[in-house]
C-alpha cells in the first residue's frame, strides 16, 4: 500500500479514512478473509486503536475514530496490519501533523 506520508489533522475532530485495495498478482482477491487492524499512536505515545469497518466485496475499508480531543499536539503516527493466513503486513507509515482546533 502506498500513499502520502504527512497530514495534517486538527486535534477534536472524528478521525475518518477510507483505504482502498488493490490486488496484486498472486495476493488475495479481496480483503474479506483477511484482518485489518490499525491504531495511531500521538505525539506523547498514546495508542487509539481505530474502528475498521470493511466492505461488502472486501475492496476497502474505512478505519475511524470518534473524539481526538485527547490526542496530543504534535506528530503521530498511523499504520494498518494486514493478517492473512496467519502472514503479517504493513501498510507503510502516515505521519498525522495534530493541530490544535482554533474555535472552541
Amino acid at each position: 500500500m502506498t500513499c502520502s506520508t504527512t497530514a495534517t489533522f486538527k486535534r477534536g475532530t472524528s478521525f475518518a479514512a477510507t483505504v482502498t485495495y488493490t490486488p496484486d498478482a498472486g495476493g488475495p482477491a479481496n480483503l474479506l478473509t483477511t484482518t485489518v487492524t490499525s491504531g495511531i499512536v500521538d505525539a506523547q505515545q498514546n495508542y487509539y486503536p481505530l474502528t475498521i469497518t470493511m466492505a461488502v466485496n472486501g475492496l476497502s475499508f474505512v478505519a475511524t475514530y470518534a473524539d481526538s480531543s485527547d490526542w496530543a499536539l504534535g506528530v503521530a503516527k498511523w499504520d494498518i496490519k494486514f493478517n492473512y493466513g496467519g502472514s503479517i503486513f504493513f501498510s507503510d507509515t502516515l505521519r498525522l501533523d495534530v493541530i490544535a482546533e482554533v474555535t472552541q
